[in-house]
């Protein structure tokens, strides 16, 4: 039976879905696997997510990781995000030995992590590979805040120190540079293909099929500043979305997961509008659907991912105000003639398959 640990940021659920596709591709690729997942994710996310056999995965609730504080989708607390990382890394350093501990006693063969550092400290100590799996580092993300806060430039170089000790780090692409990883390699992106089900959404929602449909993407933080009322002048679009909006759009359709899975939403409409994030810029890659967006200040991924998005020509980045103010009409109306082709899709596969070199790399 071959054990892996793996700890997920709990920054969004972003991580958590690129993890739960690696963790499917690995059992995928091996019955006798057993998988224990560390992260402040919820547990029912992975039991919906995970198409694993039952009992090979056990969800452990831990934060390793503060990710970023956030008062709305894309403003970051710098300072506030900075303190709470130090003080996270106290209590890591106070637990690292318990953890090396039920590593070893666990037999644990391999430890993965999106984009925890402290994971890499537990696997170091307990003498076991470990594989970083990610499209950015917190030391990118960080290091502009230490530029502004220089009282806490001691969190980069322990990242830094921490990072290093993966065996091997794989990058996502689009990737950051990732310069704190000396072994790494480029995976292809990963994310979910949906099926298109326009018609089922057309019928649920009694819609009238003239009408283009546009998937609105919040994230769990919000962006509360949007005048969503404003979604009701555009006469010819419906919207919809897994989190509900303020004010209640008549033209906006709350949908759970029961009703549709969100790759099946993004693969069934005309354009996706809401913040920039890996997750979001994958599922329109790979769907081949156009992804409409507002700048994100204070997060240094954006920057690559912009640059990805409008060099491969389904990104449109508007500004704030006008994204504020859902003045859409010209973007929408381009982004019905601009779709691209879907991306190939394999990176879940590939990464899962690099796990297990490094698994067989280390045995006898």
């Amino acid at each position: 039976m071959t054990h892996i640990l793996y700890y997920i940021t709990s920054h969004g659920y972003g991580h958590a879905v690129r993890s739960a596709a690696v963790c499917n591709a690995l059992g995928e690729l091996s019955l006798n696997i057993r998988i224990t997942v560390k992260s402040d994710i919820p547990a029912r996310f992975f039991e919906e997510e995970l198409m694993l056999p039952s009992g090979a995965v056990n969800v452990v609730k831990g934060s390793f990781d503060v990710g970023c504080l956030q008062s709305d989708g894309v403003t970051v607390l710098m300072e506030e995000t900075l303190q709470a990382y130090k003080n996270i890394s106290i209590n890591n350093t106070l637990m690292l030995d318990d953890e090396a501990k039920w590593c070893v006693e666990n037999k644990v063969d391999c430890v993965v992590s999106d984009i925890t550092p402290f994971a890499f400290d537990v696997a170091d100590r307990a003498g076991i590979p470990s594989v970083a799996i990610g499209n950015f580092t917190w030391h990118d993300i960080y290091s502009p805040y230490i530029e502004c806060f220089p009282q806490y430039a001691h969190i980069l170089t322990e990242m830094a120190g921490q990072y290093g000790k993966a065996t091997t780090a794989l990058a996502l692409y689009p990737a950051s540079p990732m310069p704190v990883f000396d072994h790494k390699k480029n995976v292809p992106t990963i994310g979910k293909k949906g099926r298109d089900r326009r018609d089922e959404i057309y019928d649920k929602f009694g819609i009238d099929r003239r009408k283009c449909l546009g998937l609105i993407y919040t994230g769990n933080f919000g962006l509360e500043s949007v005048r969503w009322g404003n979604l009701e002048k555009f006469a010819g679009w419906e919207f919809v979305g897994v989190y509900p909006l303020p004010g209640n759009p008549e033209n906006f359709h709350a949908v759970t997961k029961a009703q549709f899975r969100y790759e099946d939403l993004s693969a069934s409409v005309d354009a996706i509008i809401g913040k920039m994030g890996y997750g979001v810029l994958s599922e329109s890659l790979l769907n081949g659907v156009p992804l409409i967006y507002l700048p994100r200040e204070d997060f240094s991924e954006f920057q690559v991912l912009d640059a990805e998005a409008k060099r491969l020509g389904n990104g449109v980045c508007i500004d704030t105000a006008m994204f504020t103010e859902a003045a859409w009409e010209d973007v929408l109306a381009a982004a019905v003639n601009n779709k691209q082709p879907p991306e190939l899709c394999g990176g879940a596969h590939i990464c899962a398959q690099e796990i297990i070199n490094t698994i067989k790399i280390r045995r006898p």
